[in-house]
């Protein structure tokens, strides 16, 4: 989304804005403005029909307010924040006569804004307790390797799935599917290009987006892929769950013409995972509930925690953005996150680095001391 342009298909929206700019003596308040009633605007045009801003009611407001804290993706305070402008942006056109009512001067939306204590839910995946988690499935993995264990597999996809939560900024979501959502089945093998450290994911906004996998994560990912032999289109994450393994195979060998009688006897003298192979049955990938389930179960036996917490998904996604937006740039959190506005990095990261720019001040004002 632009940070200054208008959210298409509103009338009237960009000569409103405009106007409210001029009541605003700040030009970092204009900005955050803009891009909170933006936000506003895109969503109502892609989700509830609005096309102009006197089309806006309660309800809408509401709707928006709960988008907002599904995305997660900003923090409670952002959140508030773009909400606390939009009221008073709204609340300025009700003044000026171009609306009768502010709709989101109500308890209808106020009530689902996300409390102050939820910020502490926020996780972000600190440079220690995720070392640790990686050092523990580095370990792991190398002695399932050594013992020849039959659960050499899982380890090596344990710890790829840790590794690409850790390093690469994607979400959950994004390589593991989803319940009830068709279009996420997990991220495919043959959507990674080890070679060129680049997997291709389906993003939030359900367009295909491109994500950097780092040396050390490539070489992982290419050493699972070696023990396990996968065909390009089993999933990256496969589950571990035998009973969906069994579905999965009665379901695509009944649809092959297969009878029950056959697709029984088919599995009745065979390990599951030999069926899939022979029969060329993709497994069903990790869901994003396992994937929680699976990470909480290796923070446990890795005892390692925040807060007293597991490290949870979004939390690597998170913790990267948190370095590179501190000790690189928000240019590059924004890039590896994929965020379409710089503001939405800004929204999410700039507060928590006041210590790291009085470092910086302190560097540029007594550095010869």
């Amino acid at each position: 989304m632009s940070e200054t342009n208008a959210a298409p298909g509103i009338r009237g929206l960009e000569t409103l804005l405009d106007d409210r700019m001029v009541s605003l003596e700040s030009p970092q308040t204009q900005q955050i403005t803009r891009v909170a009633v933006n936000n506003l605007f895109q969503f109502l045009t892609e989700n509830n029909d609005v096309d102009s801003v006197a089309d806006v009611d309660e309800q809408d407001a509401r709707d928006w307010v709960i988008h907002l804290v599904k995305e997660d993706e900003l923090a409670a305070n952002s959140i508030r924040t773009y909400f606390a402008l939009a009221r008073a942006t709204f609340g300025w056109w009700q003044r000026s006569g171009e609306i009768e009512q502010n709709p989101l001067a109500t308890t209808t939306a106020e009530e689902v804004l996300p409390s102050k204590s939820n910020d502490v839910e926020q996780q972000f995946w600190n440079a220690d307790a995720r070392e640790r988690l990686l050092n523990y499935v580095d370990e792991r993995a190398h002695a399932a390797l050594e013992n020849d264990s039959s659960d050499a597999a899982r380890a090596f996809r344990d710890r790829s799935l840790v590794y690409i939560l850790a390093d690469t900024g994607v979400r959950g979501a994004e390589v593991c599917s989803v319940s009830r959502d068709d279009r996420r089945n997990g991220l495919q093998w043959a959507d990674v290009d080890l070679e060129a450290g680049v997997m291709t994911v389906l993003g939030k906004s359900g367009d295909q987006e491109s994500v950097s996998l780092p040396g050390v994560t490539s070489e992982k990912l290419a050493r699972y892929r070696r023990l396990v032999d996968a065909p390009d289109e089993w999933p990256v994450i496969p589950t571990g769950d035998a009973t969906s393994k069994y579905r999965a195979v009665r379901e695509q060998l009944r649809e092959r013409g297969y009878e029950d009688e056959a697709i029984e006897g088919v599995l009745e003298d065979c390990e599951i995972d030999e069926v899939l192979r022979e029969y060329e049955v993709a497994p069903p990938a990790l869901t994003t509930e396992g994937a929680r389930t699976l990470l909480q179960r290796l923070c446990e036996e890795a005892d390692v925690d925040i807060d007293g917490d597991y490290l949870k998904p979004h939390g690597g996604r998170r913790g990267l953005g948190d370095e590179l937006y501190g000790e690189v740039a928000a240019e590059s959190a924004q890039e590896v996150l994929r965020h379409k506005s710089i503001e939405t990095t800004h929204a999410s990261y700039r507060d928590r680095h006041p210590e790291d720019l009085a470092a910086d001040i302190e560097k540029v004002r007594y550095k010869s001391e």
